[in-house]
């Protein structure tokens, strides 16, 4: 006796399954009902009619790392009926193949599975194995069932997730209030080269992140990145990293020296980091040098030099700063200034003032420092009320900044 599986769609009904089953002369029409699709995530088996739900206790016992990655790579549990045209269950053998499917109608064709079903009173219960996760990534996907050789049966089944797996599909957004631990944890424990999260924007123009990370707290972190042994955090390609916060770099005021060798000016270093400049024999203004070193280009981008403060003091209150001048050099022997101030009426008598005062100036102009021009310099002028009275240079600190 042979058996022929084929199928006739004009007979489906929309959400039937038909079967067309010859058996020596007679013909019987089968339906097949799909009760329940279960997608990756899913632990739980549900049965509409047939079946009842496995119900989770406090002895029911996890899947181990291997067993769950198996189940989520690679089988999808699948619950069903035939019946012939009367609704009556079948019992016996039949081939089945599934198909995963990117569209409802035509598409692509992602994975496929064809399996012996042996139905007890028409009932099956099976896993399409065969599939991974670059098949089933979150976008919707529709099973399509053929039986034996019939054309495969219209329409295709829509996949859709259990709840939970919702929080797992583009556009997802977990929310919740977990003290102490992670919203999301994702863990790859290969001892060989891998990565645990990897993120990617393919979007040709505007501000996009391939990951993208926020903390509304002030003392929290919009991301936190740790390594014992190797580095926390890289970035490749054009290596480049961008940050609105600040940076500061500060200048040593016992690096300051004369402007010129013949000056009379005397520079003795203090004991914390500074120089105490006296004009020395000759009268008049003395001006004094403090070389800058900063990195022309931060981690990969211009840099901006946004604020200049000087941090100083004087002997007695005619002892002042009368110039300040701040520039980038463009090239050998040319530049641009970035400032150039004469301070006025402004004293900071030791007297007065025993722990200093701070002269700042807001930078906007010419303080993009560049891989070819990012060479400053520094100048005080200097002027004193005598041969024996001070100004001591604590030192300079510069704001820098990116965009």
């Amino acid at each position: 006796m042979e058996t022929e599986m084929r199928g006739d769609p004009s007979v489906h009904s929309v959400e039937s399954l038909i079967i067309k089953h010859q058996q020596a002369e007679e013909k019987m029409k089968i339906k097949s009902y799909l009760f329940t699709l279960l997608t990756l995530c899913l632990l739980l088996i549900l049965s509409a009619e047939y079946g009842t739900a496995q119900e989770m206790t406090s002895e029911t016992v996890p899947l181990s790392p291997d067993e769950t990655e198996a189940m989520v790579m690679s089988r999808i549990p699948i619950q069903g009926q035939l019946t012939d045209n009367t609704g009556d269950p079948l019992t016996g053998n039949y081939s089945v193949t599934f198909r995963l499917y990117d569209s409802a109608t035509d598409g692509t064709q992602l994975c496929q599975d064809t399996q012996a079903l042996s139905l007890d009173n028409g009932l099956f219960s099976t896993a399409m194995q065969g599939c991974t996760v670059s098949d089933i990534n979150g976008r919707q996907i529709y099973l399509g069932i053929q039986v034996g050789s019939d054309p495969e049966m219209t329409p295709r089944q829509p996949i859709y997730p259990v709840p939970y797996a919702y929080s797992l599909v583009p556009g997802a957004d977990l929310r919740g209030a977990l003290s102490g631990q992670s919203m999301l944890t994702v863990e790859n424990s290969s001892s060989e080269f891998s990565t645990a999260i990897s993120g990617l924007s393919s979007a040709p123009t505007g501000m996009n992140y391939g990951v993208h990370g926020t903390s509304s707290s002030a003392t929290g972190y919009g991301g936190y990145f740790e390594n014992n042994t190797g580095t926390a955090l890289k970035a490749a390609g054009s290596g480049v990293i961008q940050s609105t916060a600040s940076s500061h770099i500060w200048i040593s005021g016992n690096g300051v020296r004369p402007y010129h060798q013949s000056d009379t000016t005397i520079i003795d270093m203090d004991s914390v980091g500074g120089a105490v400049v006296s004009r020395g024999a000759v009268v008049g203004n003395k001006n004094v040098m403090l070389p800058i070193t900063v990195p022309g280009v931060l981690y990969g981008q211009d840099l901006k030099v946004t604020h200049l403060f000087i941090y100083w003091r004087g002997d007695v209150i005619a002892d002042n700063i009368t110039a300040v001048i701040l520039r980038r050099q463009t090239g050998v022997g040319s530049y641009v200034n970035i400032t150039f101030q004469v301070p006025t009426n402004f004293s900071c008598a030791d007297e007065l003032y025993p722990n200093g005062c701070t002269i700042h100036y807001t930078l906007t102009n010419n303080n993009v420092l560049t891989q070819d021009s990012g060479i400053l310099y520094l100048t005080l002028e200097l002027s004193f009320d005598s041969a024996a009275s001070w100004i001591q240079i604590g030192g300079v600190r510069l704001a820098l900044e990116h965009d």
